[in-house]
């Protein structure tokens, strides 16, 4: 660019000069016109002023006397003028100076003649303008051949014109051609250079664009603060950018593979059509198999015969959200205890299933060592605890004589202990009864007002103590429920919201029906429940503080057994809650019980 600007201001500069130069030429042809005119005017001056005195000699000679005139101030005038247009020119110099001293000498003679014309009638003063006449006439002759010669400067500047004119547009005409051709040769060659160079980087542009698409390693950056240039760099950062990004991608799908190989977790994930399309090595060491043996085989396989395998996530309506318990099938034919846990899952836009199988070999062995307990206690703990009770009862009633109020103290705490004791066996038979199955839900058209009268009778003595008030909301709705389970449920609800209300205070027992449902809530405001325990209050064993089992009472199984009773309903349980500001304990029951 630089280089392009120098030549384009070369050859303006250069046009500049000659318009210069043609501008001078014209002024000097201006003057040459000038310097001729002025010297032919200088010489009819003195022609004028010659031929006056010729004329007067000839009338002084035919006995006459005609009067001479003579230019005394234009002649100056002229040779200043021309003096200071030629100064330049020797020549014409040297011309005029001699010209100058000639008509200084002259103009005063013939000045002096035309003055005394009257009285060169005279013969005296004839003889004497003759003298001074022939004086002068060396002069005369002189600037007779000095004019003509300085004329002749004039018009050999004048001529010299056209010539000079003609050399300038020659002169002109190659300076513009050679111009333009330079131009040309300029401008292609910088369209070569841009050309080939902006094409080049655009190629590898092009080239990096297309290797970052592909993941390669790009070409060098581009030196340079052009666009191109800019952009080269901002493609430069976007591959270190991916690359960096694709580092930890790969090492995070390494670690979710690892983590995924090594999960103490059958894992199969399942295709749009049911087929097994990965699995890992957990899965591959439980059922004996290799991937290969197992890839685009059904999930069926891997249970024994019988059992109803959904093939994917749309047909898995019973295992949608909970865990079901199979028979899983070995390679070698072994079975084992196994559960099943399925869940839609969507990669790149397709449709996947991900199913986990657990082996419970152990939780059922662990199952059966638990129930095995439960029989022995049942055995070996409640029956004796039953008669110890029933000992106390009688020596408190002083049914064996009578006692000490030291020894009857004594026999109350043992007798409250024991009776804490045979309530937490209860619970505990009945937590696994329920787990277990074995305590069968035995639904009837039952009137929920007659459940709610039930209920609240049994913990009215209880309410009565803590001077806590009840209130019922009438709801008569028939349900097919178990009714004894469902009073069951209340009485523990009503029970906790009672032990946990403030004296004076109302717990409310309310319905609300939606589509299916019918809601029935607890509502006391006591202590409320901290957000943090509010998904664990209905798991086993479980309180909200440590101490609420030794000031309250219980065993901590009531809200576990209320959430197995309510579940075996096909209905849900839960709580909502407030620290400071009271709960609500709810449980939905269906409208009508799916048989």
């Amino acid at each position: 660019m630089l280089f392009l600007l120098a030549c384009e201001l070369t050859f303006i500069g250069t046009l500049g000069w000659l318009l210069n130069q043609a501008e001078a030429e014209a002024a000097r042809q201006e003057r040459a016109r000038q310097v001729s005119a002025r010297a032919g005017r200088l010489m009819l001056v003195m022609y004028d002023t010659g031929d006056a005195v010729g004329r007067y000699a000839r009338s002084l000679q035919l006995g006459t006397a005609d009067s001479v005139s003579a230019s005394k101030e234009e002649v100056p005038v002229i040779i200043k003028w021309l003096k200071n247009e030629l100064k330049d020119n020797e020549e014409a110099i040297a011309l005029l100076n001699r010209i100058d001293e000639n008509i200084t000498i002259c103009l005063p003679v013939i000045t002096d003649i035309q003055g005394k014309s009257s009285t060169l009638a005279d013969p005296g003063a004839k003889e004497a303008w003759t003298r001074k006449r022939e004086t002068i006439q060396p002069m005369v002759n002189q600037l007779i051949k000095d004019i003509p010669a300085l004329i002749a400067i004039g018009q050999k500047i004048e001529s010299a014109g056209p010539d000079l004119e003609r050399a300038m547009r020659r002169q002109t005409e190659i300076v513009l051609i050679g111009g333009l051709l330079l131009n040309l040769i300029v401008a292609a060659l910088i369209a070569y250079f841009f050309t080939s160079r902006i094409s080049g980087r655009i190629e590898q542009l092009a080239e990096n664009i297309t290797r970052l698409q592909e993941g390669e390693k790009l070409e060098p950056l581009m030196n340079g603060n052009d666009e191109i240039a800019t952009v080269d760099s901002v493609i430069h950062d976007t591959a270190d950018a991916m690359r960096k990004e694709m580092t930890m991608l790969k090492a995070s799908e390494a670690r979710v593979r690892a983590l995924i190989e090594h999960l103490p977790v059958s894992i199969a994930m399942l295709d749009a059509h049911g087929t097994i399309e990965f699995l890992n090595s957990t899965l591959e060491e439980s059922f004996n198999y290799s991937s290969h043996q197992l890839m685009g085989k059904r999930l069926a396989k891997l249970f024994a015969n019988g059992q109803k395998i959904p093939e994917t996530f749309a047909h898995a309506e019973q295992f949608r959200g909970r865990t079901t318990e199979l028979t899983a099938l070995r390679r070698n034919g072994q079975t084992f205890p196994a559960e099943l846990m399925m869940a839609a899952i969507d990669m790149d836009g397709e449709s996947k299933t991900l199913a986990m199988i657990v082996d419970s070999s152990e939780k059922q062995e662990i199952k059966q060592m638990r129930q095995a307990f439960v029989a022995m206690v049942r055995t070996e703990l409640k029956e004796p605890l039953t008669k110890v009770s029933s000992f106390l009862s009688k020596l408190q009633a002083h049914a064996l004589g009578t006692i000490s109020p030291k020894v009857a103290e004594t026999t109350k705490l043992m007798q409250q202990n024991i009776e804490r004791l045979v309530l937490l066996l209860n619970d505990l038979f009945d937590l696994d009864k329920l787990e277990s199955g074995k305590i069968e839900i035995e639904p009837a058209r039952e009137n929920l007002s007659l459940i709610f009268e039930r209920s609240v009778n049994a913990v009215t003595v209880f309410a009565e103590k803590h001077k806590v008030q009840l209130q019922v909301n009438d709801c008569p709705i028939t349900l097919n429920v178990d009714a004894n389970r469902i009073v069951q449920v209340l009485v523990n609800l009503l029970s906790n919201a009672i032990k946990f209300s403030p004296a004076g205070s109302v717990v409310t027992l309310a319905t609300r029906q939606s589509p299916g449902y019918i809601e029935i809530g607890v509502i006391d405001h006591g202590r409320g429940i901290p957000q943090a325990h509010l998904q664990s209050v209905f798991i086993a064993y479980r309180q909200v503080e440590a101490a609420d089992a030794h000031k309250k009472g219980g065993t901590g199984l009531g809200l576990a057994i209320c959430k197995a009773i309510v579940e075996a309903h096909n209905g849900e349980i839960g709580v909502n809650s407030e620290e400071g500001k009271g709960s609500v304990f709810w449980l939905k029951l269906p409208l009508e019980r799916e048989s």
